[in-house]
C-alpha cells in the first residue's frame, strides 16, 4: 500500500511539472483525431475487416449510427452472427453456439453495448455525458511513456485511458469486468491511424484479460463515413431467422 501511495504521489508530481492537465490532454487528443466539429458531423460509420479469435479468423462489419446505435456482425463457416443495440435495448443471435433465434442482451453487456456504441468515445464531451476525467501522469507497467488518464463514467464505472505523448492519440485503455462473479482486467491496445475523410481513426484494435482468457483482435481495411444505414438495422427481429441464414448486409451505393 506504501509503494502504490508513493507511485502515485510520483505521477502527480511528474504531471504537473510537465505542465499538462487533463483538459488540455483531452483537448489535445481531440485535435489530434480532426477536431470537434469533423467528429461531430459524423453521422454513421462502418468498418469492414477481420476479427481473429485464437486460431479462427472470421469476416466482420461493424456498423455505428447516432445517436447511440450498433450492430456488430461476424461469419464462421456460412453462418452470421449478430450482436446489436437500438439505443435503448441490446440482442444477440450467434446460431453457431446454438442460438437458433435472437436473444435479449444481459443487463451487464447491455451497458457495454451503449457505450461501444458511443461513436465519439468517453473522451469527447465528456462533461456533458456526465463523466470525470483526471490525469495520473505515467504508468511505468503500462506503455510508460504515456499519459495515463482516469475516466469515471456516470455510471461510476472506472476505466484508465492511455494517450501517446507525441500524437496524443489514444494507444491503449484498461477495464475491469465481472465475468462469473471474478473481476477481469481487460486490456485493449489501439492502433494503426489512418486519415478517413477529415478525421484520423484507429484500424485496429486487440483485446487481451487477465483471466487467461484467449486474445481477440479485428482489424479493419475499409471505413465509410456517413453512409445509409436504417434504423431496423439495429432492432431486433420480430421473427427469427432461420439458423442457417446470414444476416442480411446492405448494399452500399
Amino acid at each position: 500500500m506504501r509503494r502504490q501511495a508513493i507511485a502515485m504521489v510520483g505521477a502527480l508530481v511528474a504531471a504537473l511539472a510537465s505542465g499538462q492537465t487533463a483538459e488540455e490532454l483531452v483537448a489535445k487528443n481531440i485535435a489530434a483525431r480532426g477536431g470537434l466539429a469533423n467528429l461531430k458531423a459524423i453521422k454513421s460509420m462502418r468498418l469492414t475487416g477481420m476479427m481473429t479469435a485464437g486460431s479462427q479468423t472470421l469476416p466482420s462489419v461493424l456498423e455505428l449510427k447516432r445517436p447511440r446505435m450498433s450492430r456488430w456482425e461476424f461469419s464462421l463457416d456460412g453462418q452470421t452472427a449478430v450482436q446489436a443495440f437500438d439505443g435503448k435495448s441490446g440482442w444477440t443471435w450467434i446460431p453457431f453456439v446454438g442460438q437458433a433465434e435472437p436473444q435479449t442482451m444481459s443487463e451487464q453487456d447491455r451497458k457495454e453495448a451503449e457505450l461501444q456504441a458511443d461513436i465519439d468515445g468517453p473522451l469527447v464531451e465528456y462533461k456533458e455525458k456526465g463523466s470525470k476525467i483526471e490525469l495520473l501522469g505515467h504508468d511505468a507497467k503500462v506503455q510508460p511513456q504515456d499519459w495515463k488518464l482516469k475516466v469515471t463514467l456516470k455510471s461510476g464505472e472506472v476505466r484508465f485511458v492511455y494517450l501517446d505523448p507525441k500524437t496524443f492519440l489514444q494507444t491503449s485503455s484498461i477495464m475491469t469486468r465481472n465475468i462469473d462473479g471474478v473481476d477481469v482486467e481487460i486490456r485493449s491496445e489501439v492502433g494503426d491511424y489512418r486519415k478517413v475523410g477529415s478525421v484520423v481513426l484507429p484500424h485496429s484494435f486487440t483485446a487481451t484479460s487477465s483471466d487467461g482468457g484467449e486474445m481477440q483482435s479485428l482489424k479493419f481495411d475499409r471505413i465509410e463515413l456517413d453512409v445509409p444505414i436504417d434504423d431496423s438495422r439495429f432492432q431486433m427481429p420480430v421473427r427469427a431467422l432461420a439458423p442457417n441464414a446470414p444476416a442480411p448486409t446492405p448494399v452500399v451505393g
